[in-house]
């Protein structure tokens, strides 16, 4: 390998991450009724609590009108409350329901599941690397 060009490692790579991205797609959220950006979307309500549009928006990197189309979908679905500020009835609180709580632990349960499964020939050494390296691709996000 160390004999191929940048661009014929780079699309070894991107194969590599389709193919990861499909045994995801196929092993995870198949039988549920939510998109992997609804998912992304209930997790970080999960680790936040309750937020605005905006602020999911920002955090998301989605506009607020994709973000309000995402959070309805879950409102219909029963995943997602919405409440008004007590002082400030322009202010649209975004909650978790408590529907949504086993349903989103459930599929993180799941996940993890599904990413040790992948990771199970690695070493302790080759998973703290292998982090490392996903850390170093993560900073330029």
């Amino acid at each position: 390998m160390s004999n191929m060009s940048r661009a014929s490692k780079l699309e070894e790579l991107d194969g590599v991450f389709v193919e990861i991205a499909r045994f995801f797609i196929n092993n995870w959220l198949e039988e549920e009724s939510i998109s992997p950006k609804q998912f992304i979307l209930l997790r970080v309500l999960h680790q936040k609590g309750r937020s605005t549009v905006s602020e999911l928006a920002t955090i998301l990197k989605l506009s607020n009108s994709a973000t309000t189309i995402a959070l309805n979908r879950l409102v219909k679905a029963g995943f997602i409350d919405r409440v008004r500020d007590e002082q400030d009835r322009r202010v649209v609180w975004v909650t978790l329901s408590q529907q949504a709580v086993p349903t989103l632990e459930g599929l993180l349960c799941h996940r993890r599941a599904l990413v040790g499964k992948l990771l199970e020939n690695l070493t302790d050494d080759e998973l703290e690397q292998f982090t490392y390296f996903l850390r170093k691709m993560q900073q330029c996000i």
